[in-house]
C-alpha cells in the first residue's frame, strides 16, 4: 500500500519506502535553496561539501 504525506499547499507526496539521494551539481551552490514542502522549512547552500553540512537553515520570520 501506497503512502503518502500532506503538503502545506493541500497537495499530497508520495513515500518512498526507502530514502533515495537528490543530487546537484553546480559551479555556484550558494545561489540555490531547497524547500521542504511539508514542513515549510527551508535551507541555502552554503558551498560547504561535507555531507550533511552543505544546507543552512533559512530562518522565517513572523511574518511568513
Amino acid at each position: 500500500m501506497k503512502k503518502f504525506r500532506k503538503l502545506k499547499n493541500g497537495e499530497s507526496a508520495e513515500e518512498h519506502e526507502s530514502s533515495i539521494n537528490l543530487i546537484i551539481k553546480t559551479k555556484c551552490p550558494t545561489k540555490w535553496i531547497i524547500e521542504d514542502l511539508e514542513t515549510g522549512q527551508r535551507y541555502r547552500a552554503n558551498g560547504n561539501t561535507e555531507i550533511g553540512k552543505m544546507f543552512t537553515p533559512i530562518k522565517t520570520s513572523n511574518a511568513e
